[in-house]
C-alpha cells in the first residue's frame, strides 16, 4: 500500500524531502504536476458503459450532451432499440469523426441502414455539434447510448459540490509517483535549480512513458501486437449474420 495516503500525506512528504516549510508553494506545485497530468489514461479513470449513469437518452433532434466529467471517449455503443432488453438489433458501434465530416456524410445518411442480410453489427459514426455529440445512422428520440470514456480526476485541495476539500483522488492513489516527480520538477523549477527541475523532468517523463506503454500493451496485446485493431476500420463495413 502507498504510503501516500492523502493530499496531506503527498504534502508533508514533499515537505521532508526537500526541507521545505512552506506548504502554500507545496501545493501550488502539486497544481502545476496536475496539470500535467491532465491526459493520462488510467483503468480507474474508465466509466462503465453498462451502468445506468453512462446510459444516455437522445432528445428530439437524435443528440446527447456530452457528459461534464468526460475527459476523452473511447468508445460509444448502441445496444438495439429504445428497450435493448427486448431488440434484436441492429446494434451499431459509433467510430469518432470530425464535426465537418458529420455534416458532409449527414446527406447520405439514407443509404446507411438498408440491410442486405439480417444486421449484426454497423459501424457509425460520431461527433461533436456544439455542446451535444450527433451519430450517424441518427438516432431516434429516446434511444440509449451506452458512453465508455475516460473520466476527468478532480484535483487535490480543490471543493467538491458540497464544499468541501478533496483530498483524494484515484490517480494519486493509482500513479503516486506521478504527483511526486511532478511536484519536484515544478518545485525546483521554482527555486531556480535547473539541474535538479531537469534530473525530476527525467523521471517523471520516464513514468508516464511506462505507463503509456503499458497502457497501449494491455490495449493491444489481446489479440495482435499491431497498434491498429481490425475492429475499428476507418472506413464502413458490415458485419452481418449468415
Amino acid at each position: 500500500m502507498s504510503q501516500i495516503v492523502d493530499a496531506n500525506a503527498l504534502v508533508n512528504y514533499i515537505l521532508n524531502f526537500t526541507g521545505s516549510s512552506n506548504v502554500t508553494e507545496i501545493q501550488q506545485c502539486i497544481f502545476l504536476a496536475e496539470m500535467q497530468m491532465r491526459n493520462l489514461e488510467l483503468p480507474i479513470m474508465r466509466s462503465n458503459p453498462y451502468d445506468n449513469a453512462y446510459i444516455a437518452v437522445a432528445d428530439s433532434n437524435g443528440r446527447i450532451n456530452i457528459p461534464g466529467d468526460m475527459l476523452k471517449p473511447i468508445l460509444f455503443f448502441k445496444q438495439g432499440g429504445v428497450d435493448p432488453s427486448s431488440s434484436l438489433g441492429p446494434w451499431i458501434v459509433y467510430d469518432r469523426i470530425g464535426d465537418r465530416d458529420m455534416i458532409t456524410e449527414g446527406l447520405i445518411e439514407s443509404l446507411y441502414l438498408k440491410p442486405i442480410n439480417i444486421p449484426a453489427v454497423y459501424r457509425g459514426k460520431f461527433s461533436e455539434v456544439g455542446q451535444q455529440y450527433q451519430f450517424l445512422p441518427a438516432l431516434s428520440q429516446g434511444d440509449l447510448v451506452n458512453l465508455y470514456y475516460y473520466r476527468t480526476w478532480p484535483a487535490l485541495f480543490s471543493t467538491d459540490v458540497n464544499g468541501s476539500t478533496i483530498l483524494n483522488n484515484g490517480v494519486l492513489q493509482s500513479f503516486p509517483e506521478g504527483y511526486i516527480y511532478g511536484t519536484l520538477h515544478n518545485y525546483y523549477i521554482k527555486r531556480k535549480s535547473a539541474a535538479d527541475a531537469d534530473m525530476y523532468k527525467a523521471k517523471f517523463e520516464e513514468s508516464m512513458n511506462i505507463l503509456q506503454d503499458q497502457n497501449n500493451k494491455g490495449k493491444w496485446s489481446g489479440g495482435h501486437n499491431r497498434l491498429t485493431s481490425v475492429f475499428q476500420p476507418r472506413k464502413d463495413r458490415r458485419f452481418t449474420a449468415k
